[in-house]
């Protein structure tokens, strides 16, 4: 392949507002537990093949193939397993008991075409709501769901399509930097969900600078190739340097529905504090932002934010 990687993806991030319609629990991890039930509503509304995915016959036209797993039709060596790379569920709500009326949001990050099956989700969350978040069964409404900018694109019964205005990942990009550079200091980068990765054929039990970047940027690739551009991950000449760093070891535990078995998802969370930041590492690091980077990025893992500080003082 000759062709560099490329942020010309499509995105548009929904911020879904609910509201508790009784006294309940939720787990503290809600991501997981989002994106379980709402594979579960997809598959109650739409399976016509009791659930037996590999040998349906629906397999290219599949409502469920295209929104939960959204599978590329070419793969990276590297992607081995599922895919499920159209979408990115985000939720940092770590509150557990809830009173009736209260609330609760969570985002939905959709890339490529994904983005065309905005009202499948939708009816997903809201019949996920109906019957119940986690072992507590948790119900909650739908009151409102707002675009990348803002503006409501569903509130209370009403849609207002005209306001589902999708961007780029390069300008977000653009925006970003020019946001960062503005200001002075170290560059920092918190993790603020778990980060799952492997460097030198090990899980990543601390940071470094080029498993971030190489990450940030084999995250690209693959919605790339999503998006049907077949690209390389480029060479970088030089990596941040990490001048400190807090980890801490995290797990979450969730249950899988179509394997009927409980697992545990582990990862490090923390601060970067870098020395340096060379300017194409950097372009990289602000998708990542947006794109999250590791594996289980679909429950929410791999979250983390950018930002300047003139010395910090935590180390």
């Amino acid at each position: 392949m000759e062709q560099h990687l490329t942020l010309d993806i499509p995105y548009i991030r929904l911020g879904f507002f609910a509201e508790l319609t009784e006294d309940t629990q939720m787990p503290p991890a809600k991501t997981a537990a989002l994106r379980g039930g709402m594979g579960e509503m997809l598959l109650t509304q739409n399976c016509v093949s009791d659930r037996k995915c590999e040998n349906c016959r629906f397999n290219k036209v599949c409502v469920v193939m295209h929104t939960f797993y959204s599978p590329m039709d070419r793969k990276p060596p590297y992607v081995t397993g599922p895919d499920s790379v159209g979408y990115l569920i985000e939720c940092t709500d770590r509150r557990t008991h809830f009173r009736k009326g209260s609330r609760f949001s969570f985002n939905l990050i959709l890339f490529g075409d994904s983005i065309a099956f905005f009202n499948i989700y939708l009816q997903a969350f809201c019949q996920l709501g109906m019957y119940g978040l986690g072992k507590h069964k948790a119900r909650f409404r739908i009151r409102e769901v707002r675009n990348t900018a803002g503006l409501p694109v569903v509130r209370g019964n009403e849609v207002e399509m005209s306001r589902y205005r999708t961007g780029m990942a390069g300008d977000y990009v653009r925006h970003r930097k020019q946001e960062l550079k503005s200001t002075e200091g170290d560059w920092t980068l918190t993790f603020v969900t778990p980060l799952s990765m492997k460097y030198r054929q090990n899980y990543m039990k601390q940071f470094y600078g080029e498993a971030l970047v190489k990450g940030a940027a084999r995250r690209v690739q693959m919605l790339d190739y999503y998006t049907g551009t077949e690209a390389d991950v480029p060479e970088f000449a030089a990596y941040p340097r990490i001048r400190a760093q807090t980890v801490r070891e995290e797990s979450v535990k969730r249950y899988s529905g179509t394997q009927d078995s409980r697992m545990t998802l582990r990862g490090i969370t923390g601060t970067v504090v870098f020395e340096d930041m060379p300017d194409d590492c950097l372009d990289y690091l602000i998708a990542g932002e947006l794109t999250h980077i590791g594996r289980n990025t679909s429950f929410g893992f791999g979250k983390y934010v950018i930002g300047r500080a003139e010395k910090c003082h935590m180390f």
